[in-house]
């Protein structure tokens, strides 16, 4: 059912692409936004007024505290399953010289058969530890019509926005990219972490955390077949004696799994993050705790030290499927249980030094003007 319905989905958006033949690109750009991160960074960069080229905004509903923010754009909110919404996006992308996408959208596929218009796609994490797109372990268990369909989508991009060479790599892998299509002028999002940072107190008293603590930050990926078991790192035990009380826990969750997790209630150790947002919570933390998620490529640019709770990785990598020597990139040992945890923060100069060194290698080219120099180079293309 799933699959008859992805391909009446893309059948419709082909020839309503079909119907709109008529339209012609003109001078402006759309952006088309499934997470907001990228594309904050690069309204706000844009709106620095350096640029001749008007902006198109289409926000997919999981991105659309983004209309609130740049009330003076032009933005649009779609649903990407409304007819008359698909209707709408694909003219306004036909109508561009450029479109700049941060996901998977079949609608891009309207521009397979317009080389005039130029698809860029900036994807929505500097770095992944998961697999995905063809090398997605779900890929396997589809039709062919399916993959099909997912080699369209991939085909449609003209250009990758790339934050190192690894992701290259990776991305020739999982959308099978033939030749060097990549714009290496890092990754959008990563533009924030090098700006100034607020101060980490300020930024605990404002969300209330305590001031006199450190911070771990325990931030694990969404695990689509585990929304109600999940397992913390440290017990509020462990935090007060093997830590000697100088932590907290915050835990942000996946809102799936925020909903059904129990968390211990009232504690002043183990606090709930889940509702605040992910760029304040890596500023005012101390350390990191993650394991396949890429949170942790973004926290290395604040160049403080990661520890991997991997508890289930073998699990995980059966059932979702993780890159290639994962092991090996990450920067640290990946730790199934607290005590090789605590083992590990013994020595604090170790980690740092491996944080540096996939820092170097994972955000080779963010360097704190990605925005700049993409919206530089449409600005190019469009004169």
């Amino acid at each position: 059912m799933k699959s008859w319905f992805a391909f009446f989905y893309y059948l419709f958006i082909k020839v309503i692409g079909a119907l709109l033949f008529w339209v012609k690109p003109g001078n402006q750009v759309t952006l088309l936004v499934s997470f907001p991160d990228n594309a904050r960074a690069i309204l706000k960069e844009y709106q620095k007024g350096h640029f001749s080229f008007p902006i198109h905004v289409l926000l997919t509903q999981h991105a659309k505290s983004l209309e609130k923010e740049f009330p003076e754009l032009t933005v649009s909110v779609i649903n990407e399953k409304h007819p008359l919404h698909i209707c709408k996006a694909i003219f306004s992308m036909l109508s561009s010289k450029t479109v700049i996408v941060d996901n998977y959208f079949v609608l891009t596929t309207v521009l397979t058969s317009r080389p005039d218009i130029e698809c860029i796609q900036v994807w929505h994490a500097n770095g992944a530890f998961k697999r995905f797109g063809l090398k997605d372990i779900n890929t396997q268990n589809r039709s062919r019509a399916d993959v099909r369909r997912f080699r369209k989508v991939y085909a449609s991009f003209d250009r990758i926005v790339v934050g190192s060479e690894h992701m290259a790599d990776i991305f020739k892998e999982f959308f099978d990219i033939k030749g060097d299509k990549f714009l290496r002028f890092g990754v959008p999002l990563t533009d924030a972490y090098y700006e100034e940072q607020e101060n980490s107190n300020d930024l605990k008293s404002k969300y209330h955390l305590p001031v006199e603590k450190k911070i771990i930050l325990y931030a694990p990926t969404f695990r689509d077949d585990q929304f109600e078991r999940f397992s913390l790192p440290f017990s509020e035990k462990q935090l007060q004696h093997d830590l000697k009380g100088e932590y907290i826990l915050a835990v942000k969750l996946h809102p799936v799994m925020k909903q059904s997790a129990e968390l211990p209630e009232d504690s002043a150790w183990i606090k709930d993050v889940s509702d605040l947002p992910l760029a304040d919570l890596l500023k005012m933390s101390d350390l990191l705790i993650s394991d396949y998620s890429s949170v942790p490529f973004e926290f290395a640019l604040l160049d403080k030290p990661i520890l991997f709770y991997t508890y289930d990785m073998e699990a995980y990598n059966k059932n979702r499927g993780l890159i290639r020597h994962y092991t090996e990139v990450i920067p640290g040992v990946p730790c199934c249980d607290s005590g090789m945890l605590l083992e590990q923060l013994k020595d604090m100069d170790k980690l740092q030094s491996e944080v540096e060194r996939f820092s170097r290698e994972w955000n080779l080219y963010s360097r704190g003007h990605a925005s700049k120099q993409l919206l530089s180079y449409v600005n190019e293309k469009s004169s």
